[in-house]
């Protein structure tokens, strides 16, 4: 029993509990029918013996004897006319059929008064025997066989329909459930009602609902970890293969001055050399070291106001901007743009040290937006005059007279992360960094 399938299983549990209920209903019938029995020929009696009294009231003894004689012969209940002188004693003869070997004989008597034509007073007694177990017996077999049969198969019909109704669901949720454990998006189970069994179904797809939005962030997270992990390697790769070249100087100019080699005597100057590279070099670290803000880039992107995280930024090369006597035109309103905070800063960082640094001496730097395109432009005689287009390539490198293009380059791979378009153009006073506000 245990290893039947849920269908027989529920079936045979149902038929059998159906089946055991309509023998209990027959037995209790077969028990209680003789009682009734009896009762009903009882009043059966009763009604004859007042409709045959209605009839011989008022006639002459010979028609009543003979009224009564007919009608005990034509009934089972028999008719007898008493006389004075035996009125304790009830005759049974022949005409009374009754089974005197049996144990169940039930005598039914009903006495009644009749007067005759002549006024006279006469007693008629009314008897009829009958075997009730006997007749129980014959009217239960003759209807009892019938009703068992239609109870067994009223069982039967009662219990294929629930068993099919209840394994049609259970195997629903097992199909769709299957689907479900391969990652089929379209897997959804149909609720059709509100009982348990909806219920069920009903938080089955939410459950998978869930677990396809847990699974679709942990695709976006790791694919933003690899592409950060991926920048970070190029990154790192490319900074520390640039790194051994000026390191490379400064040890040589350190050896020559220690041997006072030839332009390198003159220490006060190399001296100068060589704290012009430390300075570089710790410009550089520092940059290579604000990538470790990158840990932070991922899935952060919100509408940011540009001008307030800007003016923070501003803030900070405002003296730099001053000893250069450099002037800045900040034309920002309200502008946003769609990105994480912490690469917005770094950006907005990079980008206004590398306006202020490579600006013309009493240069300007303009900021603001124009065609959904944010801008920082920068005075630069050199970069205006020049016609080398590869000037406005993003790369980096440490042996630069001035600067060695690690902001433009972070700037760069930040916006590429983000997949923000930008572009690098001349202007009438220099050159101009554009980025691009439409979110994609």
């Amino acid at each position: 029993m245990r290893n039947l399938k849920i269908f027989p299983k529920m079936f045979l549990y149902m038929f059998s509990t159906l089946s055991v209920l309509a023998i209990l209903i027959h037995a209790l019938i077969y028990l209680i029918f003789p009682k009734v029995y009896l009762e009903n020929r009882k009043q059966e009696i009763t009604q004859k013996a007042d409709q045959i009294t209605k009839n011989i009231h008022g006639k002459n003894i010979e028609s009543i004897k003979q009224i009564l004689e007919l009608y005990s012969k034509s009934s089972k209940v028999k008719a007898f006319m008493k006389d004075n002188n035996h009125l304790n004693e009830l005759k049974i003869d022949n005409q009374i059929e009754a089974d005197l070997t049996s144990n169940n004989n039930s005598l039914v008597i009903e006495d009644r008064e009749v007067y005759t034509d002549s006024n006279k007073k006469i007693l008629v007694n009314f008897i009829s025997t009958t075997d009730m177990n006997k007749d129980a017996k014959e009217l239960t077999f003759q209807f009892l066989p019938i009703s068992i049969l239609f109870s067994f198969f009223f069982s039967i019909i009662v219990s294929l329909i629930y068993a099919k109704i209840i394994t049609k669901n259970i195997n629903e949720i097992k199909i769709t459930t299957a689907q479900m454990m391969k990652l089929n998006r379209n897997a959804k189970l149909k609720v059709n009602s509100i009982n348990e069994v909806g219920a069920l179904k009903s938080q089955i797809n939410d459950l998978y609902s869930t677990l396809l939005k847990s699974i679709d962030s942990l695709e976006i997270k790791n694919q933003e970890i690899t592409k950060l992990e991926k920048l970070k390697s190029e990154f790192f790769r490319g900074t520390s293969h640039e790194l051994k070249t000026p390191l490379a100087s400064l040890k040589i100019i350190l050896e020559n001055m220690k041997y006072g080699i030839g332009k390198y005597k003159n220490k006060e100057k190399s001296i100068k050399d060589c704290l012009d590279i430390v300075d570089q070099l710790t410009q550089n670290i520092a940059q290579i070291l604000s990538t470790s803000s990158f840990e932070n880039l991922k899935n952060d992107e919100r509408f940011i106001n540009i001008n307030k995280v800007l003016q923070k930024v501003l803030d900070n090369y405002k003296l730099l901007a001053k000893q250069r006597n450099i002037s800045i035109d900040n034309q920002l309103n309200q502008e946003e743009i769609y990105i994480g905070k912490t690469a917005l800063e770094i950006i907005l960082s990079n980008l206004v040290s590398n306006a202020v640094k490579h600006s013309d001496q009493n240069g300007q730097i303009n900021i603001g937006v124009k065609n959904n395109w944010f801008y920082i432009e920068n005075s630069n005689q050199k970069i205006k005059d020049s016609r080398n287009v590869k000037i406005f390539e993003i790369n980096f490198d440490l042996n630069k007279e001035k600067g060695s293009g690690f902001g433009l380059y972070i700037v760069k791979n930040i916006l590429t992360n983000y997949k923000i378009k930008y572009k690098i153009e001349k202007s009438k006073i220099g050159v101009k960094f554009l980025i691009n506000l439409s979110k994609k």
